[in-house]
């Protein structure tokens, strides 16, 4: 997918970058509803970033994750999921620039991790190179490299607010949050974690941490 992106170049994510984008799923490990039994009981309502492009420098971005939950009371999961309403934002600047991302070749990948399947690429390939795939990616192997949108953090600023009764209940607020970071991908809490994007078009969005997880994003229209 990303050998596909059809804007590699920095240049074309200005125009396209900025508005609102929400969480579909992400690659990395975090925990979602499970049989597990949490000392307070949290539902994820929304998880968006919100990305403005600033005027000067005209390549710098102010990014906003906005996280909306409800916690609810009682140990068992209730029919009615009107509990206490929460939300979590975290906010921070982008510097926009260009930069590429390294793929591990096979040998490599064998030697660091020798469980993983030697085939993986040969069956990559042998799918690009079918008739369906041919026209738009007409290549003979898995490049190396990349062209990315390399994405340079700033500080964060964390903020979070719980409605009433819960709103002066400090002990319930600080398990809430642990438990919204459970279910939730780290890089929507710490947006440094954040170093490039790997694919943009007027839709989908997809995001790269530092440990190598991809982050996707549908643009949310006014009716969303």
């Amino acid at each position: 997918m990303e050998m596909l992106n059809p804007y590699p170049k920095p240049k074309h994510w200005l125009g396209l970058l900025p508005g609102k984008w929400r969480l579909l799923y992400c690659t990395g490990r975090h925990i979602g509803l499970t049989l597990r039994q949490p000392s307070v009981r949290v539902l994820i309502r929304e998880a968006y970033l919100t990305i403005s492009k600033v005027s000067k420098p005209n390549t710098t971005f102010s990014v906003a994750s906005h996280i909306s939950f409800t916690v609810m009371a009682g140990r068992d999961w209730a029919h009615d999921k009107s509990g206490v309403g929460g939300k979590l934002q975290v906010d921070s600047f982008f510097r926009l620039r260009a930069g590429r991302r390294l793929y591990l070749k096979e040998e490599t990948i064998s030697s660091k991790f020798p469980s993983a399947t030697p085939d993986a690429q040969a069956s990559v390939l042998k799918r690009l190179s079918s008739k369906k795939w041919r026209k738009a990616i007409p290549i003979n192997k898995i490049p190396s490299s990349l062209s990315v949108a390399k994405l340079v953090s700033d500080e964060i600023d964390v903020m979070m607010s719980l409605n009433e009764p819960l709103s002066g209940n400090m002990e319930v607020a600080q398990k809430a949050i642990q438990e919204v970071r459970t279910q939730i991908p780290p890089e929507m809490f710490d947006l440094s974690k954040i170093i490039c994007g790997t694919y943009l078009d007027s839709r989908l969005l997809v995001l790269r941490s530092v440990n190598g997880s991809a982050l996707f994003f549908h643009r949310c229209t006014n009716d969303s």
